[in-house]
C-alpha cells in the first residue's frame, strides 16, 4: 500500500514537471506584436503632381482665344507717296522717276487731255497755245486718264516745268480735282533759268487748304541731288 502510494506520487510530480517546461505545440508563450504598417506621406503643399504624358482638355489651363483678349492697338503706318508731275518735253518726267525711285512713291502723270505740240510751246509767239493759257487764269486743261489714287496719298511731290515764271495751268486742274487738305505737298520744278519760289507763293495763295509746304528746282538733279533734298525734307 505504501509502495503503491509512492508510485502514484511520483507519476503526478513527473506530469508537472513536464507542464511546467513547454506548453501546446504551435501556440506561442506570447504573443508578438505586430509591426506598424508604413503609411504614404501626404503631399506636401504647393508639391507638384506627374504631368500626364497627354494632357486630357480638362487638366489643361484654359487660354482665352486671340479674338479675346485686348488687341494693342496697330500704329500708325507711314503714309502713302504720290509723285505727280506734268512734263510737256520730258525734263520734268526723268526728274520725277528718280523721286519715285528714292522715295517709293507711286508715280502719276498728268496728261493733257490735248497734248502740247512744238507750236503750242513757241514762247516766242504771243499767240502760242501756252502763252494764251498763263495770260488767263481762269483757263484749267483738261487731264486725260485717271489720277484719282494721287488723292489717297498722305504726301505728295509734285513737279511742273516753270512756265511764266509759275506753275502752268495745269497743276491747278490738278490742285481742283481732288481733296488735298491735311496733305503734305512738296513741289519740284524744272526750268532754264527761273527758281521755283514764285510757284510756291502762287499756289499757297490759291490754295490755302492744300497742304504746300515748300519747293525746290531740280534741273539737271541727280539721284544724288534727290536724295539730299528728300533727307532735308524728314531732318
Amino acid at each position: 500500500m505504501g509502495k503503491r502510494m509512492l508510485a502514484l506520487l511520483m507519476a503526478a510530480a513527473l506530469v508537472l514537471a513536464l507542464g511546467a517546461c513547454g506548453g501546446a505545440p504551435g501556440e506561442p508563450s506570447q504573443a508578438a506584436p505586430e509591426p506598424p504598417r508604413a503609411e504614404s506621406p501626404a503631399p506636401e503643399s504647393g508639391a507638384e503632381t506627374p504631368e500626364p504624358s497627354a494632357p486630357s482638355p480638362e487638366a489643361a489651363p484654359e487660354t482665352p482665344p486671340e479674338s479675346q483678349s485686348e488687341a494693342e492697338p496697330e500704329e500708325a503706318g507711314e503714309p502713302k507717296v504720290g509723285v505727280v508731275y506734268f512734263s510737256a518735253t520730258g525734263t520734268t518726267a526723268k526728274v520725277a522717276r528718280l523721286i519715285a525711285d528714292e522715295t517709293g512713291g507711286e508715280l502719276f502723270e498728268l496728261v493733257p487731255e490735248q497734248p502740247y505740240t512744238a507750236e503750242d510751246l513757241a514762247y516766242t509767239n504771243d499767240d502760242c497755245r501756252a502763252n494764251q493759257e498763263m495770260k488767263d487764269p481762269e483757263v484749267r486743261p483738261a487731264i486725260s486718264g485717271d489720277v484719282s489714287g494721287a488723292y489717297d496719298c498722305g504726301v505728295l511731290y509734285l513737279g511742273y516745268p516753270i512756265w511764266w515764271g509759275t506753275a502752268p495751268r495745269i497743276i491747278q486742274t490738278f490742285l481742283e480735282g481732288g481733296e488735298l487738305e491735311g496733305k503734305t505737298i512738296h513741289l519740284f520744278c524744272t526750268s532754264g533759268g527761273s527758281g521755283v519760289d514764285q510757284s510756291v507763293r502762287d499756289l499757297q495763295g490759291l490754295y490755302p487748304g492744300a497742304g504746300i509746304a515748300d519747293g525746290k528746282r531740280l534741273n539737271g538733279a541727280t539721284q544724288g541731288d534727290i536724295q539730299a533734298w528728300i533727307a532735308s525734307l524728314n531732318g
